[in-house]
């Protein structure tokens, strides 16, 4: 089977295209000799023709074609717009794995220094057995080397654009917030998740590449159960319960603001979610006995 890609990229392309061309032919639709012609007053159209006949004639085509020229500008910007949610679309599911990617990478990063810092530290502390042994090779510690500054920032270069993460740490270098940006020609999606000093509950500010907004507040458990309260920016609301055992398996529970309320379970931290169960407020149906897109 062929794979499957969206360039996202040239669908933005194309939304932006579909807008000038709108821009361009927009005013000219009804400054063209055809729409003065055929909208002129009656007796002016026959001095134009010299003939009833072909006057009338004139006036019943533009009369046709009148209403798809008129509709054309609006089109081509509806058009644009359906190419460019679509883009949108794919560019910030991709921009949330990316997202992820650069922080767990940032957070490798940092991990290797400390590990580097805590070598460097040690040499320190016992240079005074830095002596070599009796075949003349010096304890394996004393090849440590200073780390210098903890890294704070990282940079992903596509052919397209970046992932840029950057981290801010407190006085004992563990991370308090994390900031990623994803560009993609003009698209751009960013994130920033900040973490109480326990670690155990943090915020995370998304800025979509439409311009939509998201505010989360997130408060972890046992096994990496979690309960998650989003904002939107148009006020909608979603409440998340994540309940996990030790293997990663549970459940999770997804409550809208129009009272829908979404259930799943998965077998383990490598199953997918599985939808079981949907209620709307509006006729309590039990979806789960329907077909689900495999």
């Amino acid at each position: 089977m062929p794979d499957f890609a969206i360039d996202y990229g040239l669908l933005h392309e194309a939304k932006k295209d579909l807008h000038d061309l709108a821009d361009r032919i927009g005013p000219k639709l009804g400054d063209t000799a055809f729409s003065q012609v055929g909208s002129i007053e009656y007796e002016d159209s026959d001095a134009v023709f010299g003939n009833d006949g072909l006057a009338e004639s004139f006036r019943s085509l533009y009369r046709i074609a009148q209403h798809p020229m008129s509709k054309a500008e609006s089109d081509l910007r509806e058009l644009g717009d359906i190419f460019g949610a679509v883009a949108d679309g794919y560019f910030d599911v991709d921009a949330q794995i990316a997202n992820g990617m650069g922080m767990m990478g940032a957070s490798l990063d940092l991990d290797r220094w400390k590990d580097d810092k805590a070598a460097w530290d040690y040499l320190q502390a016992h240079r005074g057995d830095c002596v070599p042994g009796p075949d003349g090779s010096m304890p394996g510690f004393c090849s440590a080397t200073d780390p210098g500054p903890p890294p704070t920032d990282s940079t992903i270069t596509t052919e397209t654009g970046s992932v840029h993460t950057h981290l801010t740490l407190d006085e004992n270098n563990n991370v308090i917030k994390e900031e990623t940006t994803v560009v993609n020609g003009d698209q751009r999606y960013t994130s920033t998740t900040t973490y109480t000093p326990d670690h155990k509950s943090y915020t995370t500010d998304t800025t979509y590449s439409d311009g939509s907004t998201t505010h989360s507040v997130t408060t972890t458990g046992e096994h990496g159960s979690s309960v998650t309260d989003t904002t939107s920016g148009d006020g909608s609301t979603t409440h998340t319960v994540i309940a996990l055992n030790e293997g990663g398996g549970g459940t999770m529970t997804v409550t809208e603001s129009d009272g829908t309320v979404t259930k799943y379970t998965r077998g383990d931290q490598y199953a997918r979610w599985d939808e079981v169960e949907k209620t709307t407020p509006e006729d309590d149906t039990d979806y789960s006995s329907y077909p689900t897109a495999v």
